[in-house]
């Protein structure tokens, strides 16, 4: 309990804060609430009811409330009927109140669910932003958008209306036990007051049982929830390799197995969420059974029995709602654990606290010192690399698949901290540069050029927003864009689709090449920009890349050798390291894996 209390209030304080207000008037009127359910209706029972029915002569006791007040019994004397308004004129005015409250309360947290919905999904979004991107890499991405939408929904339920019955039922308790015992005082019958206390107390027996195993039962089920979505995701995600291989069948089968897992978990949920209901109605109607024969063998009236019902009937049904709001609480721990993995994920590449400037203009100029990097630790990818390379050289990074030439290009924009050794841009580590200021000074154009939803012009102008329309023009003639836009009725305003869907591989990357013109940084990665393209498309953005290096220190990560036609230099990466370097005439003839590896192209193409 001390552990989930800790948990809820460290997400109140940075989800709920901000919204403190609207929270305090959401928990006032629910005060109202419980002092209109948990007093005003047992009072009115016990005093205006007696009103209500008393008849002058018939014998009967003078009502307590003209013993109080005994101006209302001479008033009653003069005017009978104008009482007998007044008393009957607060019922629908105490329901009045419960019932503007509850509207008030009911608007109060449906605002506050959507205010705290909205700060929880871009908390947790932000949070994705800055950690790095080995942390994305170790999980699916199904499940980061599980835990980022529908996990953020769950606690909003929690820190909305459960977190508002978790405040406003233990008020309503206190009130109606504060009435109750009252009330059995008031009627001598103290003695039935240890009777439903020790009720009261096995009422909180089922809460307490059924919370542990929710809250496990509730984890297994969002942890399936992430599963299902991340089958879903990829099944989107690869369409076409699920049709070209056959594998509907085996899709299908995977969905159901995560599907089931899923429904199983949910179900064991739902039949500890629905126990508990019972098990309190019928400790409630034990607790009124008792009261009815005690209180009838002590002398109790049909008054005092229908106040004190009513008292104890609101304390059992508020303590009912309690634990039904606990154990949400505790089926939301699930999602808050989830949750909290991301919120409090260490970010292992934090930004400099005294971070440094790089040189301006940026020169390009590169170089490797001693590094060495792993995914893994004891398995590493790159061995005690020193390198340097000049500025505005255009250097190839060729070798075998997995001997680490991707991974170097991928630490010059820190998109990885390297284990031991610096990487130096222009003579500053980049480490103590401010990551966007370091890659304000790149441009990359990848395997798969990816296109963000939106027109053809927003995506050229990714790099640089303000560019004007001449800068983007330009971009777009110098990648060979212009052409294909003529058969597009809206030219550079035509929408590219989910991922750029609507444009072929050539002509996204194209794109993604006049990306790369507009940014004009100093210092540009090619990582196999040509890999996934045919030999004619590759020989056409061949002639944009060559454009588009010039005078600029330029890493081009090849698989195909035809890519470096261009390069002044080649480095020869082998179980991550550099074996060899120098021009293609130097690495041919004294090298034996490079002309293995040029060769055995040569012939494969051929």
């Amino acid at each position: 309990m001390r552990q989930i209390l800790r948990r809820v209030l460290f997400y109140v304080q940075i989800f709920l804060m901000p919204h403190v207000r609207l929270f305090i008037m959401a928990i006032l009127t629910g005060v109202l609430v419980s002092a209109a359910s948990g007093l005003g209706i047992p009072v009115m029972v016990k005093y205006i009811f007696p009103v209500v029915f008393y008849t002058p002569g018939s014998g009967a006791e003078l009502p307590e409330l003209f013993q109080f007040f005994p101006s209302l019994e001479t008033l009653r004397q003069e005017n009978p009927m104008l009482v007998l308004f007044l008393a009957c004129a607060v019922l629908p005015l105490m329901f009045l109140l419960r019932g503007a409250s509850m509207w008030l309360n009911g608007v109060m947290v449906s605002i506050l669910g959507v205010n705290i919905s909205a700060t929880v999904r871009k908390t947790v979004f932000d949070k994705l932003q800055e950690l790095p991107i080995s942390f994305l890499e170790n999980h699916e991405k199904g499940d980061l958008i599980s835990r980022t939408l529908a996990d953020t929904g769950t606690v909003q339920t929690v820190l909305t209306n459960v977190a508002n019955d978790l405040f406003k039922q233990p008020i309503t308790c206190v009130v109606a036990v504060a009435t109750f015992l009252w009330m059995m005082l008031d009627s001598g019958q103290s003695a039935l007051f240890f009777l439903n206390a020790v009720l009261i107390a096995l009422a909180l027996w089922p809460i307490i049982l059924f919370g542990k195993r929710i809250s496990l039962k509730a984890r297994r089920a969002l942890t399936d929830l992430g599963k299902l979505n991340a089958v879903v995701q990829q099944n989107l995600e690869t369409m076409r390799e699920v049709r070209a291989y056959s594998m509907e069948d085996r899709q299908v089968k995977e969905f159901s197995r995560v599907a089931q897992d899923y429904c199983r978990n949910s179900l064991k949920l739902v039949k500890y969420q629905r126990a508990l209901l019972p098990l309190m109605e019928i400790i409630t109607a034990i607790a009124l059974c008792a009261l009815l024969v005690r209180g009838r063998e002590c002398g109790m009236t049909l008054t005092d029995f229908l106040a004190v019902a009513a008292a104890l009937f609101f304390l059992f049904d508020s303590m009912k709602k309690a634990g039904t709001a606990f154990n949400r609480l505790n089926e939301t721990q699930g999602a808050l654990i989830r949750i909290e993995e991301i919120l409090t994920a260490p970010n292992t590449m934090p930004e400099p606290e005294h971070p440094l400037q790089l040189p301006s203009p940026l020169r390009g100029d590169i170089e490797f010192r001693d590094v060495s990097f792993s995914y893994t630790p004891g398995k590493p990818v790159l061995k005690n690399i020193s390198v340097h390379i000049p500025a505005g050289q255009i250097v190839g990074l060729v070798g075998s698949s997995g001997a680490g030439k991707t991974t170097f290009a991928a630490l010059i924009p820190r998109f990885y901290d390297v284990d031991s050794g610096a990487v130096l841009v222009d003579g500053v580590d980049v480490r103590d540069v401010l990551t966007h200021d370091l890659r304000s000074h790149l441009s990359l154009v990848g395997q798969q050029a990816l296109l963000f939803s939106g027109t053809i012009r927003e995506n050229i102008a990714l790099g640089r927003p303000d560019a004007s329309d001449d800068r983007i023009t330009a971009a777009a003639d110098a990648a060979a864009v212009t052409p294909f836009l003529r058969d597009m009725a809206k030219g550079l305003n035509s929408q590219v689709g989910e991922g750029g869907c609507s444009l072929s591989g050539g002509q996204r990357q194209r794109v993604a090449i006049a990306r790369a013109f507009v940014k004009d940084a100093p210092i540009l990665i090619l990582d196999e920009a040509t890999a996934s393209l045919d030999a004619e498309s590759e020989r056409d953005i061949q002639q944009e890349l060559e454009k588009i290096s010039a005078g600029r220190t330029t890493l081009i990560v090849a698989h195909r050798f035809s890519t470096l036609r261009h390069a002044q230099r080649i480095l020869l990466f082998d179980h991550g390291s550099i074996i060899a370097d120098g021009s293609h005439d130097q690495l041919y003839a004294s090298s034996p894996l490079y002309k293995e590896l040029y060769d055995r192209q040569g012939i494969e193409e051929n």
